[in-house]
């Protein structure tokens, strides 16, 4: 570091013949203590050593980041591919089912015809634990208003 004396001497050799400006910076140079600036520096220093440390920080957290991303994107795209396959799966089987209940109707009409209305009432019973929809909240309401009007 260079002192205020070789600061200004260096000052008056650059401008050599302006006395008014050397007189300009020796009173600029008065006004600020060597000391405050040597502590101002050394704070510079400090905050700069303490931005490099979280700057390490911060890449070392988006590494771990990028990594762990990356493995739970191919866990879940490993598991989408497996719901979808499953899916599959179980369309195959329904339309599987749905064609052996086709061919059972066509060979065996009278016990189909009996065990289709067990069934029935099977499906109308699980129909109570189904939500409605629009059109079958939109049809109770019409009856209920009519009950209404025609009950009082």
């Amino acid at each position: 570091m260079e002192t205020e004396s070789e600061g200004l001497s260096r000052i008056s050799d650059d401008e050599g013949c302006c006395p008014s400006s050397v007189a300009f910076t020796e009173a600029l140079m008065e006004q600020i203590k060597g000391a405050d600036v040597a502590a101002m520096v050394e704070l510079q220093r400090d905050m700069l050593s303490r931005y490099e440390k979280t700057n390490e920080m911060l890449i070392n957290f988006n590494m771990l980041s990028s990594t762990r991303f990356d493995a739970t994107s191919q866990a879940f795209r490993s598991h989408t591919l497996l719901l979808y396959d499953m899916k599959k799966d179980l369309d195959a089987v329904f339309r599987r089912i749905r064609s052996l209940k086709q061919r059972l109707s066509k060979m065996y009409p009278e016990a189909f015809s009996a065990c289709s209305d067990v069934y029935n009432v099977l499906e109308d019973g699980e129909e109570e634990f189904k939500q409605p929809n629009d059109d079958e909240k939109k049809e109770e309401r019409d009856e209920n208003d009519s009950a209404e009007d025609n009950g009082g």
